[in-house]
């Protein structure tokens, strides 16, 4: 369940998600996680939180990860809602005797969106005056806006209660396609190619002055070469008669029978009059095309995280 709660002043929103929540506990605990994720959680404070990657050997991820700190050694691990499952399996598969036990609980994760790190902080504290207990993570960028993350073993509806006094009436998913903020289930799904996030994505999840961690080689490969990966996150803003999500969310856009676009995530804006979508350009014929013109859809690509300044200038 994902829900708008936040302050939209400056372009500001706060909204929330329901996560599953791993617990690692033990004398080894940083430094095996350290071994496991793709960042420096030995060097970690205690009482802070990054974002950060789960892998597979091959690369291919399992589940993007908010780690929390809680003491020194102990941490809990949020993930997508309906991961904990793999999430804990993916991290038994290599502990051995490692001093580490892991045990599954659930919590929720509050994201916070805005055009710069003032406003990020301003949101962060009018948050964590509500929430006892939570990590936040460092402000990182989104193209145009910047982002962070609170992570909060408190449940879903309490953490609604305590952050009521934000309510602003709006929907989740359009303040997260104008964010350029990809989702479990949309644009991000278990098995991917993680490094097709693009780079402010991995930037913020990855850090690439740790020693070694399973699953990094893809990751670092891709970085090296300059993400030129097959496909890649975007936004996009949409020209057509109907604005019936159902009716384009996860549909495949071709050219010449070679895919152009993928949009997963798609909402339309009342007040720009076109719709705005998340979603994947691929590369055709060693080209990224701009737009599309599909019988009624005219489809634009816009650079993650420039929704904002585009549709205020846009002239389909």
């Amino acid at each position: 369940m994902n829900e708008k709660i936040g302050g939209e002043a400056m372009g500001s929103v706060v909204w929330i998600e329901e996560a599953d929540v791993t617990t690692a506990v033990g004398d080894q605990a940083g430094w095996y996680l350290n071994g496991q994720l793709s960042v420096n959680v030995e060097s970690m404070d205690i009482g802070r939180a990054s974002r950060a990657l789960l892998l597979q050997p091959d690369g291919s991820l399992v589940a993007p990860i908010g780690l929390h700190r809680l003491a020194e050694k102990e941490f809990r691990l949020f993930s997508p809602l309906g991961t904990g499952i793999e999430v804990q399996k993916r991290l038994e598969r290599f502990r051995l005797r490692s001093r580490v036990n892991f045990d599954c609980t659930s919590g929720c994760v509050v994201h916070l969106s805005a055009k710069g790190a003032n406003e990020i902080a301003g949101l962060s504290l009018l948050a964590e005056d509500r929430l006892e207990g939570v990590g936040s993570t460092a402000v990182h960028d989104v193209g145009e806006l910047a982002a962070s993350e609170l992570y909060s073993a408190l449940e879903f509806d309490e953490v609604r209660n305590l952050l009521s006094d934000l309510n602003v009436p709006s929907h989740s998913m359009l303040s997260r396609i104008m964010g350029g903020q990809p989702e479990w289930g949309f644009e991000i799904t278990a098995g991917m190619n993680p490094t097709e996030l693009g780079e402010s994505y991995i930037r913020s999840s990855a850090d690439f002055q740790k020693g070694c961690y399973t699953g990094q080689e893809l990751i670092e490969r891709v970085d090296s070469r300059g993400y030129n990966t097959p496909k890649h996150l975007s936004n996009f803003v949409v020209n057509f008669s109907d604005s019936d999500s159902s009716k384009i969310e996860g549909m495949l856009f071709e050219s010449g029978g070679k895919p152009v676009f993928t949009l997963t995530s798609y909402q339309f804006h009342d007040s720009a009059n076109c719709g705005v979508a998340l979603g994947f350009v691929h590369r055709l014929a060693g080209e990224f095309l701009p737009r599309l013109q599909i019988g009624d859809f005219e489809i634009r690509s816009v650079k993650l995280g420039h929704l904002h300044n585009t549709i205020r200038h846009i002239n389909f």
